[in-house]
């Protein structure tokens, strides 16, 4: 019975012994302390204080990560293009195209109607041409308003936007409705875009203001950014050199913005959403090529877009340089997420869908287009001379 009772209290004491080594190791106490609690609840707080100190660091890091430059990483996609259609200049069936004093006009905008047709925004005669896909020949036309700036089809309707109204045709050119623009903003709209069952002017300032709804005027209301298919808002901002900004403004209020690098480290010259998927916004950027003159080159950039935040660059690529005429919108994203993209040149006027896809054998541009270089300014030049 004392050899029990011996053997329990030296595992006692060992016990005791490990626990005071493990208690030192673990919390430094002082053996000269008469107060170990007070030791164990002081060290607990600091330990707490140092995890929250290092989440809050995190924190702190992650936030500033986003404001970060991302570099592009086009691993997971290129951009496969397509030639839809190309229509020539000035033919009995084609395009017309004028040279004018300190002017070059022939299509300031576009769209696709459905899979046999284009429609075409023409600046040279203020009207509406309709073609076929395939043959790029004209099928119909009717006057529009004069001096029109760009036009989007919706719902088997036409929106065409002038300097001081937006008019709405149907299909076969009879007016169906028109829609006035506030004083203060004459000639501040470059664009215009529909979400749900309202129209929306893009401004050049890089907000959008919202003029009708339902098909009645409203009392005009300006928000942050150019509203999108997704009903969020982006805007976008050069940052300077070769960083620009992109953020985005939810329904919800929530605001995320990233910045990346351009893709040929040149410095920025403008930023532009073409538009948003689930998972996709697309960016016309551009880069200088000199500043003086001014000369710019321009890529197709696709970013993820997360539920909450942006992902990485994913693809790129650089559009042609040919701009025989001035045009409004030569980009947009269809619903399908499919780029679709207008080229002017000396031969005519070119549509092209860019679609992403993950094989490394990616179709570009046609050589005869991609290595064409030309801008409407080249035009206007010849024309002084004369």
């Amino acid at each position: 019975m004392k050899r029990a009772k011996y053997v329990l209290l030296v595992l006692f004491l060992l016990l005791v012994v490990i626990t005071v080594i493990e208690l030192k190791t673990c919390i430094h106490i002082d053996d000269s302390s008469i107060n170990h609690k007070f030791i164990l609840q002081k060290d607990t707080v600091s330990c707490i204080q140092d995890s929250l100190a290092i989440k809050m660091r995190q924190r702190n890091l992650s936030e500033k990560e986003a404001l970060i430059p991302s570099k592009p990483n086009r691993s997971i996609a290129i951009y496969n293009v397509s030639q839809l259609s190309i229509s020539e200049w000035n033919t009995p069936y084609g395009i017309p195209y004028v040279q004018v004093p300190g002017a070059n006009l022939g299509v300031t905008s576009f769209e696709i109607i459905d899979k046999e047709r284009v429609a075409y925004l023409s600046d040279a005669s203020s009207e509406i041409i309709i073609t076929k896909m395939d043959s790029g020949k004209a099928i119909k036309k009717f006057p529009v308003l004069l001096a029109p700036r760009d036009f989007i089809y919706d719902n088997s309707l036409f929106y065409v936007l002038g300097e001081r109204q937006v008019i709405v045709y149907d299909e076969n050119g009879i007016e169906r409705n028109q829609f006035d623009i506030p004083v203060d903003y004459y000639g501040r709209a470059g664009r215009l875009t529909r979400f749900d069952s309202a129209t929306y002017l893009l401004l050049v300032s890089g907000n959008c203001l919202k003029i009708e709804s339902g098909g009645a005027s409203i009392l005009s209301q300006e928000y942050e950014g150019w509203i999108t298919s997704s009903g969020s808002y982006f805007s976008t901002q050069v940052k300077g050199d070769n960083r620009y900004s992109v953020k985005i403004i939810r329904a919800d209020g929530k605001i995320s913005e990233k910045v990346f690098v351009t893709d040929n480290d040149k410095k920025a010259a403008g930023v532009f959403v073409i538009g948003t998927t689930k998972n996709r916004i697309v960016l016309d950027v551009q880069t200088f090529i000199s500043e003086n003159p001014i000369a710019v080159e321009r890529f197709i950039v696709s970013v993820i877009l997360q539920k909450d935040d942006f992902g990485e660059i994913i693809n790129s690529i650089k559009v042609p340089d040919s701009y025989y005429v001035l045009s409004n919108k030569e980009f947009y994203l269809s619903t399908t997420g499919e780029v679709i993209n207008m080229v002017t040149s000396p031969t005519g006027v070119y549509i092209f869908s860019l679609s992403e896809s993950t094989s490394n054998d990616g179709k570009g541009y046609p050589i005869s287009v991609a290595s064409e270089k030309y801008h409407f300014n080249n035009h206007l030049m010849e024309t002084e001379r004369k």
